[in-house]
């Protein structure tokens, strides 16, 4: 009879120990606030990130950004630890009528409430054109991009 207590008891320390360590994933998940923006050259779609201000925390979430012409696109966070693409710092150039999916991945450190990840519409690139070539559309910057953003 005794094995068998003690298998109760190792199981009920076992269901606990899951629980506990399932709570605290929950609780230690950074969201982002999810929303779309429409900016221009000069403009940032900036999305807060909720965390702890005592730990640092899991981080998961998407990106896409649109564009409808040529662009140069800075990718920005404050307390954000890219562990996927892009990095912070990052500056991404974009095709004509491109749209690119970012699955963010990391973690966000302890912090004050001011965490966030965002895209910033830096200019558009200069086409590259050489004497003789037919360059009319090559220059086609974008006026505005398109960033949406959503937790995993």
């Amino acid at each position: 009879m005794r094995s068998g207590k003690r298998q109760s008891v190792a199981g009920c320390a076992l269901v606990s120990l899951l629980i506990g360590t399932t709570a605290a994933m929950a609780a230690g998940k950074a969201t982002l606030k999810e929303g779309e923006h429409v900016i221009h050259v000069g403009e940032t779609a900036e999305f807060p990130i909720q965390s702890s201000s005592d730990a640092s925390t899991e981080f998961s979430a998407w990106c896409e950004v649109s564009t409808g012409g040529r662009a140069s696109i800075t990718f920005d966070g404050d307390h954000y630890i890219p562990m996927s693409d892009p990095a912070v710092g990052d500056v991404i150039s974009f095709a004509p009528n491109e749209t690119r999916r970012y699955d963010l991945a990391g973690s966000v450190e302890a912090n004050r409430g001011d965490a966030y990840i965002a895209f910033a519409f830096t200019g558009v690139p200069q086409a590259v054109c050489f004497p003789g070539q037919q360059c009319e559309g090559a220059a086609a910057g974008a006026v505005e991009v398109k960033v949406k953003c959503a937790n995993n």
